[in-house]
């Protein structure tokens, strides 16, 4: 089957894609200080204000307040920011 009829047939797939779901597959990083850790939500914040949700694999027992943190996550349709990797950086 030519490689353009391949091409043309698949378009419509990805015309019908909810903007949410192309959003929510991309990760974002970002820098900052952690001000406030929640243990029990699994929640921290940032000195800026931005606030994680920490996924199943990290845990809030790695943070401490006032750690320099490299963060990528990715956002849910619900607004919720899940991290997926952190790094401390000091």
């Amino acid at each position: 089957m030519p490689k353009w009829l391949i091409a043309i047939a698949t378009a419509p797939l990805f015309l019908t894609l909810p903007p949410h779901s192309l959003r929510s597959a991309l990760a974002d990083e970002i820098a900052g200080t952690i001000l406030s850790i929640d243990p029990f939500e699994g929640l921290f914040s940032l000195e800026d204000g931005s606030r994680f949700l920490l996924t199943d694999t990290l845990s809030s027992q790695d943070l401490m307040i006032g750690s320099e943190v490299l963060i990528t996550f990715t956002t849910t349709v619900s607004g919720d920011r899940l991290v997926t990797a952190l790094q401390v950086v000091n």
